[in-house]
């Protein structure tokens, strides 16, 4: 059972628009890179990753270096009540168009092309 303490932590981490749809894409799809989430909401590379290190920091995101890329995922040690949690704000917001345009266009994306126009 999740405590209030730990509850307030997980919405303050996710009470942001940029946040709450790099945790929508990481439910999605494991093992996005910066440049990936970059090309999907259009955020700056700083500020993507300083939406990162305040969800890994929150223990909600972790990440694994392959190669050169350093792919993000949602922490797979998460107790089955955070990813509930997380899984029901995602479907409560899904018919959201930028939402669901960022799902749609994930299928899309691929770092490769990404990294070769940058």
């Amino acid at each position: 059972m999740l405590d209030l303490k730990t509850v307030i932590k997980i919405l303050k981490a996710i009470s942001d628009e940029g946040r709450l749809r790099i945790i929508s894409l990481l439910i999605s799809k494991k093992g996005l890179c910066v440049c990936e989430i970059r090309e999907l909401i259009g955020l700056s590379q700083p500020t993507i990753s300083s939406h990162l290190k305040k969800l890994e920091n929150s223990g909600l995101v972790n990440f694994s270096k392959d190669g050169k890329w350093i792919n993000y995922n949602l922490d797979p040690s998460l107790d089955s009540e955070t990813k509930k949690l997380l899984k029901d704000i995602i479907f409560i917001i899904k018919d959201d168009p930028r939402i669901k345009d960022d799902i749609t266009r994930l299928a899309t994306v691929n770092r490769e092309d990404i990294c070769n126009r940058q």
